[in-house]
């Protein structure tokens, strides 16, 4: 059986020397059995893994663990292989470990093909964001385009200021849209203004239920008292308002949207919570992306919602802070969205 395997299977002894070597070891590493037995089966691994190697080797031989490892390895013609091996100690019937089994599995042809989906899908989602600014500014620069030819065509002085002023709309909106995205690739800390963390939350809960008093959405904070912490107040409150409109947006209907701040060491953690209508799995793996909408929502109040932005613009704000957002939610049960920073930004 062992020199009839598929994969490559080596043995060692309590020195991690090897003691057996199989004829697919030998095509996976290009060495004959007379080559390799006697020498440190960790040179099979190159040298940036190795030492992790001779941990997991180490570790089987002492605690009796069996580990999994993966490299890259160049075979006799140069080229690149992705390699898995699995480490098994070897004991004896009284249950003495006295070497260790090695077995050896070729998976370049399984990374590739995950490589090749993950890129698949990188430029599906790349073509349709592409599309999607393309589709946007077209409505916004075709309407401008047309109402100047117009004005173009006849001299008079009132015709050309509302086309003036209906171009200066347009210009604005291609610019908040261009700010939109450059927050979701960068993050938008051009304003370092601080503020107190708890004051923050509290103002901000404050003009939300002012805001949509008429909504039938009770606003409700959750806030532990709190020793004074400074954080950027235009970066945060872009990202909790832009969380909290998602969350109106998803009950047109009314509900209940629950903004909690907390300090967990040297971590503030805010969530914003609502009871609206949800995501499924494959929307919550998506709604980050920038124009992406969650069907469901229907409801489009500020400009940044309606093209899909405020999520996405969350994002880059929290990555570009050091910190992460992350996404619960199930269909007709609502969603909570976590955002976690260093107390201690990056400047």
């Amino acid at each position: 059986m062992f020199n009839s395997a598929g994969v490559g299977m080596i043995a060692t002894d309590r020195e991690l020397r090897i003691r057996a070597w199989n004829p697919a070891a030998m095509r996976i590493f290009g060495a004959s059995a007379a080559q390799m037995t006697g020498t440190d089966v960790a040179s099979i691994v190159p040298q940036p893994r190795r030492q992790l190697a001779r941990r997991l080797l180490n570790r089987a031989l002492e605690l009796g663990e069996t580990n999994e490892l993966e490299f890259q390895q160049r075979d006799e013609r140069g080229e690149s292989r992705e390699l898995a091996i699995a480490i098994t100690p070897i004991a004896s019937d009284q249950g003495q470990t006295f070497g260790a089994l090695i077995c050896v599995r070729d998976i370049t042809r399984r990374v590739r093909a995950v490589s090749a989906l993950h890129e698949s899908e990188k430029m599906v989602a790349l073509g349709e964001m592409a599309g999607a600014v393309s589709h946007h500014f077209n409505n916004i620069l075709g309407g401008v385009v047309t109402s100047v030819d117009f004005a173009l065509a006849g001299d008079d002085d009132a015709v050309a200021r509302q086309v003036l002023e209906k171009t200066a709309r347009a210009l604005a909106r291609a610019t908040q849209l261009m700010r939109g995205l450059l927050a979701f690739a960068e993050g938008n800390l051009s304003h370092q203004d601080q503020c107190d963390f708890s004051e923050l939350l509290i103002n901000l809960t404050d003009r939300t239920e002012r805001r949509i008093a008429n909504r039938g959405i009770v606003v409700t904070l959750e806030l532990p008292h709190l020793p004074v912490m400074s954080v950027p107040r235009d970066a945060l409150e872009n990202v909790i308002e832009n969380l909290v409109q998602n969350a109106i947006s998803a009950m047109p209907h009314g509900g209940t949207l629950t903004i909690a701040g907390a300090c967990h060491g040297d971590t503030l953690r805010i969530q914003v919570r609502d009871s609206g209508f949800g995501m499924t799995p494959q929307e919550l793996q998506r709604c980050f992306e920038p124009f992406y909408r969650v069907a469901g929502n229907r409801s489009a109040d500020p400009p940044t919602q309606a093209r899909g932005l405020g999520l996405a613009v969350a994002f880059g704000i929290v990555r570009n802070l050091g910190g992460s957002i992350t996404a619960r939610s199930e269909p007709d049960r609502g969603s909570c969205f976590e955002v976690t920073i260093p107390r201690s930004l990056p400047h």
